[in-house]
């Protein structure tokens, strides 16, 4: 403890200047202008150092002596004491002194006492007048080691009273003090008497009301704030708050609660609430005694109507009282007694009639008062009353107990256990199993925990509030599990462990990790989502050295023992006891102590426990510990002197559930298979290495094997466990299985043939004659020897022995004397020692015997005995004649019978043998698969606990650097805009199921064999089926089962990822990182054959780590086959979720299976789907099914009419031309073609009404100029005249160069791509002008992501050469002024202008259309860029094959031909931004807006919901706080209140009558938003945003007998929840949702709202609102489903920011609050327009521009007002209130105001 102590000053001092010693005098001062304080520190710093080496006492006493002195003479001395570790060599001193003590009176004794007031004369002169050594004394010594140091001195009777007198002396600071104690014990010898004379002359040092045990505790605590870094003023101000006036301490709770004192009560009329039924009622109290008054009996609760029904009192003596109406004898209720200063839950159960159960069942009574306190006036009682709740049976009182003082809700939950905590749900369950059958399937208890209703809202009486602040004043207690919970939850705590880096932290981690959970459900749900207690284990598993007593016993409490009481000890969480008590290879790297202590917690648990038969029953029974304990002895994780330990752990275990499959079976076969494995070498590796060689079996050393066969014997000497192991295997061949063919002396010399004794068959003793002999020694000898019948010595009545043992001796004798005649070899026979045993002891055998028979083979023997003189031992010849005497006396046979007898029987031998190996050889092989199974599940364990371990760090650690990468995720039109930062990608990849497996190798299925079986050797054999896909079960969601499984290549960009295409029953997952072999294995990627998947160009992605994602089968909106490289072999996904998966397969076949099973899923789950949002357009030819010839082109024909009918913008039209013609984003290689359509890239402003700012849209970018056009066409002449085929140029309009050199600066596509891009300017230079250039046309990101034109990473391009400026953002043309938002805004209007609409036409004609290889347009391209134009299947040369590949995946590919004719042109007339058939809309012609004059009538409304099919007010629905509607489900909504009693989650179903179907508590709802109809976001008083899945009714899809022209639905929907997200510090108080987009926004009174990731449920980006200094909370956000615009609202401003949260405009809204907002939503609009609400009941309507950015300055957005439209327009004399909800439905605006009025307004047609 000291070294490490020491340690942390030692390079602080290591770095102290060394000056030469210089003696001070005394008396002389110290003077620093002459250098004498320095000189005075380095002699500090010497005496120091002898001191450190000085042995004697005496030497230690003078030099402590003179240190002394010189801190006295010079202050400035006590820095240099401290920095040379003064104070830890003090205590050091102090902790060895004990040793140097003799006799009393002695000379070393009293050279130690002089000692002691040396040290501590030292300790007050350099603590006294110097705070830096006292806090540095408080902080890094502390009080408890110098306690420690002097525990010896103390317990001393020699120094005891030295040594106190010495601390009084320190903590008094006066010398004086020093011989106190010595003084007082002269007068007082007796240690209480002289603590009691102690008191009266130190008033102050003790409190006399203060008992020992208040000592320790405030004692705990002083230790416990200092350890966490609190000082003494602190904390003594600290424990000064917890004082009354009077002394005694605040009361405190651990809930909220009201606090009575004195004359007061809770009255409540029932005038005003219920009465109390007639047939019985519950009272249920949380009870806390502050004071009871001594002369008054403390009314808890009267209960009364005209008369007073019911009283529950307090006596005086805490003893609780009831009288009630008709008993009105007060009745004592003994055993009740309550104690002061601890919360006790009364329940008092009242029947009217005993016979029934109580129910509710309401009275009339007169005016009647329900009182909860004391009325009287004289009173002086203190108490505090919280949770009173209502009513039921006996049982159910059980259950809310166990819920605990947290829970405060109404029991209308449908999942009420999920608010137990873990001992709380093990106390319950041990309350169940012991009622048994007595407990009905009825009662409210079981009701309760399958989730039935038992309590609603009429059968509560009454409930008072705590919550209420009108009439109560709240009493709230911060805990710190809540206060974790709002932070980070469980991910923080485990953040916490990880961080600890000494014993100590780690233990104190473990500490707030224990009691965070103990009693927290939330934070224990969240652990169980996380896997937090397999990450758990892999930290701990990485700092097991940490791991110390303290450690181990806070671990292990929180898992259910109690090492004060073992035998109340349990196991209260299995998935953490399975996760950290069953991880051996963890505790086996621990200190030996620890490791014991492991080891033996299971005796507290099997052995100690008064509910060992429930843990091993409920709890124990399914983990297989045996199995684990098994393959713990046979790795090499615990020592060699530790597997003692472990055996006799494994005897334990194997005791307390003796059945064939936990222990029987598994201990036998592991016996069996090691004992028959031939010596393994020592270079074979290990189970420690389990991530390298997991396909190996490792088998532990013989002497372990042995030592569990030693155990296993050792239990057969139970009677109970020898007939189970004899009714589940047959006992003799077993005993010849264990034994093996060639046993050492310690296997042989184990009582098999004790076991086997009644054997009859020959061919086992056979085999015992011809393996015994070879290791006969004392040892096998006196075992074999205990089973020969006659044997002297005890032997009980029953027990006459194995006569058949006397032909094994016969044999071992005719052996060893085979050796003299050359006819046995020496190591197969035994000694001549043994020789002499044999016969020694078979010549003591009984003659009453009948040996005839059994003595056949030792007819052999006598021929031995007519061996020449001199063969045989003198010694072994007299007592082989002595021995054949006595067999001479017996029965003789013929030679002839005995040769027969002889024969038969080798034979029996032979076969038995041969039969018993081969089953042995069944057992290694089965034990193998066995072993192999176990260790790749282990391997799979740890690799996804380590990948939980990231997650966690990853989401609880702040990046210095965010690097951002596009997101997958895709808006409008597949747009991709939004960014995702490479972290959170870490989260998402290590995603898993939220379920433990199903099964696990230590649980591996056993075969239940019949009766008939059990007599068959074989039944010891485990059928294990090799499960060639048991890696990715895992990855499986609950309760799913693989279909189908395919090895493919997932495309994004460039890269590809090789992994595996799972078809699930319920889910479709993709597995990266694994594929299939040829056998159907799964294997890693990196180990698959080179060249898998023929893709030039990009190299194949084996991931180590696993990306799993899934999707439910009803996320599934549609697929589309794709071509990849001309083959027909890919195929794209799409997803409700904005996501889409492409991936290619192996060939044709497989791609054709997978495009079946996903068109019947596509049929299965074909349901209703609301109209979809503007500008989520996807063709429905990729939606429904395979992408059929005639599919596309009804597609095409329909988008082709929309686009000339200005339903579709040219954005919107040229997206789904290049979806249709195979274009995706997820392949660079047929990335989507856009067109330049720009000229002008230099001026400063763009003058669109001039055809000269264009691009000629005519003419490919090849033929824009007269020069480029003429080389282009001589270069077609000129391959034309040498016979090759034609083309143009020798580059492509699209190409993945062209698509990763526009997007370097944007990940992913910065590491795909290497050359630099200069500007936009000479991009189009170079593709339009330059004769060397290229020909590239656009991607879809130059209209709709500005980020791809900066370089946020600040990657490093180097230098231009030309102009040696360093490359950073793309230079923008001087129209843009320097905004990449307004390049990408000004493009985009550029592309829908009228210009490009008219000549768009001709574009697509080169592309997709009629001249897309027209000669006369110069457009064509080298002939492999089409499709069609080479069969790759067909060459043969696999360099060939290579070399077409990868000219086709550089050069680029030419989009699938569309149109055979000439292009139509486009309606041109009206507003190009409207369809033809609307005339006017709001961004056109905003002034035209008119208020209707019939308004809708209801309530406050909060928000407004549009549902097309509800024909109610045209499909308007106005919404109260607190209420959301179900997207299309008019009749179900989400409610909630906004009080702060109520802190459930409601649905409700608004049929023929209103129900509540689903109730959700504790989950303190603020706000709520739909993002579609099976997507809910509510935000909590709690700071958290949590995202529900709804699951709605049974759905019957179209096509099936009757069903309707749209989907029917059953049953009610429900909600669950799939994510959870912290970010905010308060409370969550607005949310915004997008599916479009798939993001969140939530607003927070902490002045900020984050953007969250709808799918992955991650947090993005943090818009702040206020500052440092002012908080401003952010109350309203909204989404433009359009373009991701994000708009968000405080009291102080208005912002306005792109989906990846750039600030784009800002308004001041101090004058004018805003109370609403709604964006106008449309596919396209140059003009966007924002609405909001005020407080005056006025409208604004806002757009935003940069048109008043001064001259060259950056672009400068601002807000600009395009119409106001006040409350009183068009409506007289109604007062509306302020606008509380806007939405804009089309081209009207619906609006709510606070009065409950709705109105829409409309532009007049």
């Amino acid at each position: 403890m000291f070294r490490s102590l020491l340690a942390p000053w030692k390079s602080h001092e290591d770095l102290a200047p060394t000056l030469p010693a210089i003696n001070i005098t005394g008396g002389g001062a110290s003077d620093p202008s002459n250098g004498g304080e320095r000189a005075a520190r380095q002699t500090m710093r010497d005496m120091v150092e002898d001191l450190k080496v000085t042995e004697t006492v005496v030497a230690k006493t003078t030099l402590l002596q003179r240190i002394v002195a010189l801190v006295r003479e010079v202050p400035e001395t006590k820095d240099a004491f401290r920095n040379s570790d003064g104070f830890l060599l003090l205590v050091h001193m102090l902790s060895t002194l004990s040793t140097t003590i003799g006799r009393r009176g002695s000379q070393s004794t009293r050279d130690a006492a002089a000692c002691i007031k040396s040290v501590f004369t030292l300790a007050s002169e350099a603590l006294k007048g110097h705070a830096a050594n006292l806090e540095f004394f408080e902080e890094f010594i502390g009080y408890a080691s110098l306690s420690d140091a002097v525990d010896p001195l103390v317990c001393n009777a020699l120094t005891a009273d030295v040594t106190l007198g010495c601390l009084l002396a320190l903590s008094f600071d006066d010398v004086f003090l020093v011989e106190f104690f010595s003084s007082l014990r002269t007068k007082l010898p007796e240690t209480e008497a002289m603590h009691i004379h102690f008191l009266e002359f130190a008033p102050g040092l003790a409190t006399p009301e203060m008992t020992t045990k208040e000592h320790r505790i405030l004692a705990k605590i002083l230790r416990r704030l200092f350890e966490m870094g609190a000082s003494i003023p602190n904390s003594r101000e600290l424990l000064q708050c917890t004082a009354k006036q009077d002394g005694t301490l605040q009361s405190r709770g651990g809930h909220q609660h009201f606090s009575l004192d004195g004359s007061s009560a809770l009255a409540m009329s029932s005038t005003e609430m219920k009465t109390l039924p007639a047939h019985g009622f519950t009272f249920m109290v949380g009870y806390l005694i502050c004071k009871i008054a001594i002369s008054h009996t403390s009314c808890s609760a009267y209960l009364s109507g005209p008369s007073e029904a019911v009283a529950l009192s307090v006596g005086s003596n805490g003893v609780l009282a009831l009288r009630s109406r008709v008993v009105q004898k007060v009745q004592m209720l003994p055993k009740s007694k309550l104690t002061t200063s601890r919360w006790t839950h009364v329940t008092l159960v009242h029947h009217n009639h005993r016979s029934s159960h109580p129910s509710v069942f309401p009275i009339i009574m007169s005016p009647a008062t329900f009182m909860v306190g004391d009325d009287v006036a004289t009173v002086e009682s203190s108490w505090c009353v919280a949770s009173a709740l209502p009513a039921f049976d006996d049982d159910f009182p059980r259950f809310i107990h166990h819920l605990g003082p947290r829970y405060s809700d109404s029991f209308r939950d449908q999942s009420l256990i999920r608010f137990l905590t873990y001992e709380a749900s093990t106390s319950l369950s041990m309350h169940i199993t012991t009622q048994g059958a007595s407990l009905p399937e009825n009662s409210q208890l079981k009701k309760a925990i399958r989730g039935d209703s038992i309590i609603s809202d009429s059968s509560i009486i009454f409930r008072p509030n705590c919550n209420s602040r009108q009439m109560y004043l709240q009493y709230a207690v911060r805990l710190m599990d809540l206060a974790v919970w709002k932070i980070g939850g469980a991910a923080l705590l485990l953040r916490l462990v990880a961080l600890a880096q000494t014993p100590h932290e780690l233990s104190r981690a473990l500490s707030v990790f224990s009691d965070c959970l103990r009693n927290s459900w939330q934070n224990s749900d969240d652990m169980e989502k996380l896997h937090g207690y397999d990450v758990l284990a892999s930290t701990l598993r990485a700092r097991s050295h940490l791991i110390n007593m303290t450690s181990f016993e806070i671990l292990f409490e929180f898992l259910g023992l109690n090492f004060r009481s073992p035998d109340l000890s349990t196991v209260v969480n299995t998935i953490a006891y399975r996760a950290v008590a069953l991880d051996f290879e963890l505790w086996s790297k621990t200190s030996a102590d620890i490791q014991r202590a492991h080891l033996e917690h299971f005796a507290f648990l099997l052995r100690a426990s008064r509910y060992r038969q429930f843990t091993i029953k409920m709890r124990l029974s399914k983990l297989g510990i045996v199995r684990k304990l098994l393959f713990a002895i046979q790795s090499a994780w615990y020592p060699q002197e530790s597997i003692s330990l472990v055996v006799n752990t494994l005897v334990l275990v194997a005791q307390s559930s003796f059945t064939a499959e936990e222990a029987i079976k598994p201990i036998v076969s592991y016996i069996a298979a090691t004992l028959a494995e031939e010596s393994r070498s020592s270079s074979s590796s290990s189970p420690r290495s389990t991530t390298s060689r997991g396909d190996l079996l490792r088998y532990s050393t013989r002497d372990k094997a042995e030592q569990v066969l030693e155990a296993l014997v050792s239990m057969m000497r139970i009677p109970s466990l020898h007939s189970k192991l004899a009714g589940t295997l047959p006992m003799p061949r077993i005993c010849l299985l264990l034994l093996g063919s060639q046993p050492s002396a310690h296997t042989a010399c184990q009582p098999h043939c004790h076991l086997a004794k009644t054997s009859t068959r020959p061919g086992g003793w056979g085999i015992l004659k011809t393996v015994l002999p070879r290791v006969w020694d004392r040892s096998v000898h006196d075992a074999a020897l205990d089973i020969l019948p006659g044997r002297p010595g005890d032997r009980s009545s029953d027990d006459s022995g194995s006569p058949q043992m006397l032909s094994v001796f016969l044999f071992a004798l005719y052996q060893g004397l085979s050796i003299g005649n050359n006819n046995a070899e020496p190591d197969e026979a035994p000694s001549k020692d043994a020789i002499i045993w044999i016969l020694d002891d078979l010549t003591k055998l009984h003659e009453s015997q009948s040996t005839a028979q059994l003595l056949l083979d030792g007819l052999n023997i006598f021929s031995l005995m007519r061996q020449p003189p001199g063969v045989l031992d003198a010694k072994i010849s007299v007592k082989l004649t002595h021995f054949g005497l006595l067999v001479a006396m017996g029965k003789y046979i013929s030679t002839s019978q005995k040769q027969q007898l002889s024969i038969a029987q080798t034979d029996t031998v032979r076969k038995a043998s041969a039969h018993l190996e081969e089953w042995r050889k069944t057992i290694l092989v089965s034990e193998r698969k066995h072993f192999r199974q176990t260790l790749l599940d282990l391997q799979e364990r740890r690799r996804r606990a380590v990948s939980f371990e990231e997650s966690v760090s990853a989401s609880t650690t702040e990046p210095r650097k965010r690097v951002w990468k596009l997101d997958e995720t895709e808006g409008p039109h597949r747009v991709r805009i939004k960014m995702e930062n490479l972290l959170e990608m870490l989260v998402q990849d290590s995603r898993s199921t939220s379920h433990e497996e199903a099964s696990s190798a230590f649980d591996s299925e056993l075969l239940s064999p019949s009766q008939s079986e059990l007599t068959s050797p074989n039944t010891l054999t485990e059928d294990i089926t090799e499960d060639k896909l048991r890696r990715v079960r895992h990855q499986l969601e609950p309760g799913d089962v693989i279909e189908a499984v395919s090895t493919v290549c997932r495309i994004t960009g460039v890269d590809s990822f090789l992994g595996m295409l799972i078809f699930g029953r319920t889910h479709l997952y993709i597995l990266e990182g694994l594929v299939e072999n040829s056998e159907g294995e799964v294997i890693d990627a990196a180990t698959a054959p080179e060249g898998l998947f023929l893709i030039s160009g990009s190299a194949v992605d084996v991931r180590n780590s696993q990306r799993a994602q899934r999707w439910s089968l009803e996320q599934v909106s549609g697929f589309s086959d794709r071509m990849f490289l001309f083959q027909d072999v890919g195929v794209e996904i799409f997803f409700k979720d904005s996501r889409t998966l492409l991936v290619i397969f192996l060939d044709g076949s497989r791609r054709q299976a997978a495009s079946q099973m996903l068109s019947s899923i596509a049929l299965k789950m074909r349901t209703f789907e609301p109209s979809l949002t503007p500008g989520s357009i996807i063709p429905k030819s990729l939606l429904k099914s395979r992408s059929s010839t005639s599919a596309v082109e009804k597609e095409l024909q329909s988008a082709q009419r929309r686009w000339q009918n200005r339903e579709l913008s040219n954005f919107g039209y040229l997206s789904i031309l290049n979806q249709l013609s195979g274009r995706t984003p997820n392949d660079a290689t047929q990335y989507p073609v856009f067109p330049w359509v720009l000229n002008d890239y230099v001026s400063e402003v763009l003058d669109l009404s001039s055809p000269n700012v264009f691009r000629d849209l005519t003419k490919p970018m090849g033929a824009l100029t007269a020069e480029r056009r003429e080389a282009a066409e001589a270069r077609y002449a000129n391959l034309g005249s040498v016979d090759e085929e034609p083309f143009h140029y020798g580059t492509h309009f699209s190409s993945s160069m062209i698509v990763c050199h526009f997007n370097i600066r944007m990940q992913p596509f910065t590491s795909m791509f290497k050359t630099l891009q200069v500007d936009i300017r000479k991009a189009y230079s170079l593709a339009s002008h330059d004769i060397r250039g290229d020909v590239r046309e656009l991607i879809p990101e130059f209209f709709t992501c500005p980020e791809f034109l900066e370089n946020s990473a600040n990657l490093d391009f180097g230098i231009s050469q030309t102009t040696g400026e360093r490359i950073h953002n793309v230079k923008l043309p001087a129209w843009a002024k320097g905004d990449p938002l307004l390049f990408i805004v000004m493009h985009r209007r550029i592309l829908e202008s009228h210009y490009v609409s008219e000549n768009l036409p001709a574009w697509i004609d080169l592309i997709w259309g009629c001249k897309q290889r027209d000669v006369d347009s110069a457009n064509v391209f080298h002939p492999l860029s089409y499709e069609g134009a080479i069969d790759l299947d067909m060459i043969t040369s696999d360099l060939e094959r290579q070399a077409t590949v990868g000219i086709i995946h550089n050069f680029g590919q030419t989009p699938k031909k569309l149109f055979t004719s000439p292009h139509p042109p486009r309606n041109l007339e009206g507003f190009l931004s409207l369809p033809v058939t609307i005339t006017r809309g709001v961004p056109e012609d905003a002034l035209a807006l008119v208020r209707d004059p019939e308004p809708f009538k209801g309530n406050a409304v909060s928000n407004i919901s549009a549902d097309l099919f509800d024909g109610k007010y045209g499909g308007v629905r106005p919404l109260p706080r607190g209420a959301i509607g179900l997207p299309s489900i008019g009749h179900e909504q989400i409610e909630w209140d906004q009080n702060a009693s109520d802190r459930s989650l409601r649905l409700v179903s608004h049929g023929k009558s209103s129900q509540v179907t689903q109730v959700i508590e504790q989950v303190a709802p603020a706000c709520a938003a739909f993002a579609d109809q099976a997507t809910l976001v509510t935000g909590s008083g709690d700071n958290i945003v949590r995202v529900w899945r709804v699951n709605q009714g049974q759905v019957a899809p179209l096509g099936f007998v009757g069903a309707s022209g749209r989907s029917r639905r059953h049953a009610s929907s429900t909600l669950s929840m799939t994510h959870l997200l912290r970010g905010h510090t308060q409370r969550v108080v607005c949310i915004a949702t997008s599916r479009t987009w798939s993001v969140i926004v939530s607003g927070s009174e902490d002045g900020s709202a984050i953007v969250w990731d709808l799918n992955r449920g991650s947090y993005r980006h943090s818009i702040w609102h206020g500052n440092e200094i002012l908080s401003a909370e952010v109350y309203l956000s909204a989404i433009n489903e359009s373009t991701g615009y994000i708009a968000t609202c405080s009291v102080s401003h208005l912002m306005l920011h792109t989906i990846n949260a750039r600030p784009i405009a800002r308004l001041d809204t101090v004058r004018a609050p805003i109370t609403s907002l709604a964006f106008h939503e449309r596919e396209y609009s140059h003009l966007d327009i924002l609405a909001t609400g005020h407080d005056d009941g006025s409208i604004t309507l806002w757009t935003w521009n940069a048109d008043g950015t001064p001259a060259e300055m950056q672009a400068q957005w601002e807000f600009v007002e395009v119409r106001r439209m006040n409350s009183g327009e068009g409506v007289s004399d109604i007062a509306l209130g302020s606008v509380t909800a806007l939405k804009f439905i089309g081209e009207r605006l619906c609006a709510g105001y606070a009065s409950g009025l709705t109105y829409m307004w409309t532009i007049p047609t």
